[in-house]
């Protein structure tokens, strides 16, 4: 099982899944942020990361304070930056509490505190560039909440004219036919916050070449029972599901505090199935440095 990188400063864990850094914290219940470097996007903003206040685009997964409480610190850091007003991607039906939480600070800190929260519901595409999509998916916690997948657009010759001469194709082009497809190229998932049923329920989730995906509780002092009741994934339940899994990559993510890392590592080399732990990484981070 391949481990990451030495830390960036302010803690981030650094990993590379097949050429895609992902740096990040993320401790269950204490604060979780996930940055995307290549993709120019951060995922929650339970704290706030050395590079993460340049994203001008943030996917908020759900409103739990570990995942949200760091917000008004981005609005503010961009603004003394003299940053634009970044977009907050939300689960919809949560923006107005969003907005509401904004409101109070800006009576408190006297200050704009610029923000454009967007409710973006499952299914829908948000195009980050033109080649960079994200779709948020549905996902299963104690409060509204959905993961994000993320795929490259293109395009190339339609299939109905592979056999057809330049000069055909050019009189199509010319005649106003369409002579081009859409393609998807799926690139990453992450599900924040969710029961497995957040998971299993997305067969193109498990597919993705890349999957961050939470397991909170790794071994039996929590059961994968107890796990469901509090809308987090057991690890036993990943082992569960390996046949599905099919990512090249997967990195577990929102790891209770009472794992260190290398007891982390060691049971999910011990309780996934081989095949799966060779493609598996886990980030176990700590918001203050700890003795291992």
């Amino acid at each position: 099982m391949a481990q990451g990188r030495e830390p960036r400063p302010g803690g981030a864990l650094v990993f590379e899944l097949d050429g895609l850094e992902v740096s990040g914290v993320s401790v269950g219940g204490v604060a979780s942020c996930v940055d995307l470097p290549g993709l120019k996007v951060c995922v929650d903003l339970g704290v706030i990361l050395d590079r993460t206040v340049a994203r001008d685009v943030v996917l908020i997964t759900h409103a739990h304070a570990d995942h949200l409480g760091s917000l008004v610190q981005h609005v503010a850091q961009r603004g003394l930056r003299g940053l634009p007003a970044a977009t907050y991607v939300v689960p919809p039906g949560i923006e107005e509490d969003v907005e509401a939480l904004l409101h109070v600070w800006r009576r408190l800190d006297g200050g704009e505190l610029a923000a454009k929260i967007h409710p973006l519901p499952p299914g829908e595409a948000l195009r980050l560039r033109p080649d960079l999509q994200v779709r948020p998916f549905a996902t299963a916690h104690r409060v509204p909440s959905q993961g994000y997948f993320f795929e490259r657009v293109g395009k190339r010759l339609a299939d109905s004219l592979t056999d057809a001469s330049r000069e055909e194709i050019r009189a199509l082009r010319e005649a106003g036919e369409t002579v081009h497809q859409v393609v998807h190229e799926p690139l990453l998932a992450i599900t924040g916050d969710t029961s497995i049923d957040g998971l299993r329920n997305h067969p193109e989730v498990m597919a993705a070449p890349r999957l961050i995906v939470e397991a909170t509780f790794l071994d039996s002092r929590v059961t994968a029972e107890s796990a469901a009741r509090f809308g987090h994934i057991h690890l036993d339940e990943l082992a569960a599901l390996a046949d599905q899994l099919t990512c090249r990559h997967l990195l577990i993510n929102h790891v209770s505090a009472r794992h260190g890392p290398s007891e982390a590592r060691r049971l999910v080399a011990e309780r996934l199935p081989a095949e799966l732990a060779a493609r598996t990484q886990v980030m176990v981070s700590r918001i203050r440095p700890s003795a291992d």
